[in-house]
């Protein structure tokens, strides 16, 4: 008896040594909301800072990150002594813990981290920088901590040519070198402002003899094919592509002294027919109208609308929606906008849109951000201002964006003249391009804003003088600090007026279409003419439960 248990016991000791070990579980790590020692502004980069360095030290069987929710479980407030960091440490029953605080101090933020282990121990880390840098610093704190704490071997960075971006793919479109994830520029990009005419996917229209000033695409008859919809000063014609020419359909013209601002296109009635929506004003008043296009015609539907319109997606749903706003009293816009409903059979102020101080129906749009957005602000300055959901302001761009050549006279002479978000006086309001969210990327989290960057050194110092000799289109996403380049295409010789994302060519493939208007020169403005392009994007079908995702909102 005593041998057969002797025997038992060495042969599950030989046994043990090739049992292969059970794979350890993965620790665990939580990060603390930071705190904000600042102006009231940047109190959004607390949170902002927990989200990045969650995802930068994330290693999947690794090290997981304990959920948000738990990181901020009632009564876990931030560590103000090591003795309560490590009793947190135990309470959240997690391996380590991070936290910190941000100081802003004019154009300087300062940054300290702590970082403690489950024996108590602390690492911290800390960092002044530009504020302009404090993203790249996180960066770099977050794979010190990966390499000398969480013993993180670094990857290899992939061969250029074997990176994807993340977004559309064409030899036109340029990508930012933010991130380890997005390809890299090969060349420094100033040294890419144009492609070639023949540009694999790229489709240029012949010049039409006229300048523009908006453009939309849709099927508005209802018979399965897109019809391209271009707005001037007074008229609006409709086109569709036929081997690879704009043929033309249809005109309308609307009374010689109207002036257009704006078109867009939404179903109204529900019906199968979009309406084209045309805002305008008549001697500096509102008067916008409304048109079907059926059968080969314009058909006037409603006209001298006494309010300035336009469509916008409306969170939470982000459902096309027509909005409007009033004419101010002594000053170009009233201080809310609205949206849009037809009772008794005229279209209507419905309940308005809560908006920051500064937006009006022209210059917003909503970019979603999860389960949350932020509303993105064209000013006064053609600058890009960011707020919160609570319409906080959190950010605004360094260059300049969504610059037009239509601008309207401001009576400075007035009381309540119209100011921008700076304070400065106008005597021009120019209105803002289209702010366009678009859903490119593969797993279907992330939007980007398509915007237009028009560059004129001569734009930036004489008010009257508008017209852009170069753009581009930049897509722009939300980096939890400002919004930054994903991808941009090469300079585009001309004014850029419209952009959008559509099948323009009846092919069932989606196309970036960019509607420019030629620069001859200083002395040639009268000479000006529209041309149109497009870029095929490789874009993969994204599903989400069974469902293409919408990877457009026009």
């Amino acid at each position: 008896m005593r041998y057969a248990l002797k025997l038992m016991f060495f042969t599950l000791l030989i046994l043990s040594c090739f049992t292969p070990a059970r794979a350890e579980s993965p620790r665990r790590f939580a990060v603390l909301p930071f705190e904000v020692h600042g102006p009231d502004q940047f109190a959004y980069l607390g949170q902002g800072i927990q989200s990045m360095l969650t995802s930068r030290l994330k290693w999947t069987g690794k090290f997981e990150d304990l959920d948000k929710a738990s990181n901020t479980q009632a009564g876990m407030a931030l560590p103000e002594s090591m003795e309560q960091a490590r009793a947190a440490v135990t309470e959240m029953d997690v391996d380590y813990l991070i936290y910190g605080s941000v100081t802003i101090l004019g154009e300087q933020a300062s940054l300290d981290m702590h970082l403690v282990d489950r024996e108590g121990q602390d690492n911290p880390q800390a960092a002044q920088v530009a504020l302009n840098d404090l993203i790249p610093a996180l960066e770099n704190i977050a794979k010190q901590v990966n390499a000398q704490i969480f013993g993180r071997p670094e990857t290899a960075a992939p061969a250029p040519q074997a990176a994807k971006p993340a977004g559309p793919t064409h030899p036109d479109l340029i990508y930012n070198e933010y991130g380890p994830e997005r390809t890299q520029y090969h060349l420094n990009p100033e040294f890419l402002y144009a492609g070639a005419a023949d540009s694999p996917g790229r489709w240029r229209s012949q010049a039409l003899p006229f300048s523009s000033l908006g453009m939309v695409v849709g099927d508005a008859d209802n018979n399965g094919k897109n019809e391209i919809f271009i707005l001037t000063d007074n008229k609006v014609m409709a086109y569709h592509v036929v081997e690879n020419r704009l043929m033309p359909l249809a005109e309308y013209a609307a009374p010689i002294r109207f002036q257009c601002l704006n078109i867009s296109l939404l179903d109204l009635d529900r019906d199968g027919f979009q309406e084209i929506i045309v805002s305008a004003i008549l001697e500096e008043m509102p008067r916008s109208f409304i048109l079907n296009f059926i059968d080969g015609k314009f058909v006037l539907v409603e006209e001298r609308i006494p309010m300035y319109l336009n469509v916008a997606r409306i969170p939470p749903e982000y459902s096309p929606t027509l909005i409007g706003q009033k004419k101010g009293r002594q000053r170009l816009f009233d201080t809310s906008v609205h949206e849009m409903l037809r009772m008794g059979g005229a279209l209507e102020p419905g309940p308005t849109i809560n908006l920051p101080k500064g937006a009006n129906v022209f210059n917003f749009t909503f970019l979603p951000q999860g389960d949350d957005f932020k509303v993105v602000v064209a000013d006064h300055s053609d600058k890009l201002r960011v707020f919160s959901s609570q319409n906080t302001f959190q950010s605004v761009t360094e260059d300049s964006y969504a610059g037009s050549a239509l601008g309207l006279t401001v009576d400075v002479s007035l009381p309540g003249i119209e100011q921008d978000l700076d304070g400065d006086y106008q005597d021009f309001y120019y209105i803002p391009s289209r702010l366009v969210p678009v859903n490119l990327s593969p797993d279907g989290q992330r939007w980007d804003l398509l915007v237009n960057r028009n560059i004129s050194v001569s734009a930036q110092f004489f008010a009257r003088y508008r017209y852009f000799p170069q753009g581009e289109i930049h897509a722009l996403f939300w980096d939890g600090i400002n919004l930054n380049i994903n991808w941009k295409t090469r300079r585009i010789r001309g004014t850029v007026v419209d952009y959008g994302l559509v099948d323009l060519m009846n092919d069932g493939r989606t196309q970036l279409f960019v509607l420019v208007n030629t620069h001859p020169g200083v002395t040639g403005f009268t000479q000006r003419r529209t041309v149109l392009l497009s870029y095929a994007l490789e874009l993969e079908t994204l599903q989400e439960d069974g469902a293409t995702v919408d990877i457009g909102l026009e």
